[in-house]
């Protein structure tokens, strides 16, 4: 079973990962952060093996909390940005720098077909970082 720990400040965003995460029947989501210091505790005392990180949250951005993360307790992180795909191509580039291992963008359209395409895209990716060791 791969565990995760889903971080974002959208509670409607936390809960269609959620969603989508919980079912896969090799996948659980162990936790919820709303906030880089959040996914920075419940990393340590939740061990999971994967990470799904939000980019632009308050107190502690993404990027922080993803190098951060990887200094103190490193464990794979999938980047869930609406930013990926903007005029900030930094975004992603600072989010791999910081140690994430891939970069998602979230669909501009949610509707039902794009949720379930994208749904398993990000899945697939879940599953495929779960076995990065450090």
């Amino acid at each position: 079973m791969i565990r995760v720990l889903v971080v974002d400040d959208s509670p409607t965003t936390s809960e269609l990962l959620i969603h989508i995460l919980d079912a896969d029947p090799e996948i659980t989501v162990v936790g919820r952060a709303a906030d880089g210091n959040q996914a920075i505790k419940m990393a340590q005392e939740l061990s999971p093996d994967v990470i799904t990180m939000d980019v632009v949250m308050p107190d502690m951005d993404g990027v922080e909390a993803t190098r951060r993360i990887m200094s103190t307790t490193p464990v794979p992180i999938v980047v869930v940005t609406a930013h990926a795909d903007s005029d900030e191509p930094r975004v992603a580039f600072e989010a791999l720098k910081a140690g994430a291992l891939e970069v998602v963008a979230k669909p501009v359209d949610m509707g039902q077909d794009n949720q379930g395409i994208w749904g398993q895209s990000l899945v697939l990716t879940v599953k495929a970082v779960a076995g990065v060791k450090f």
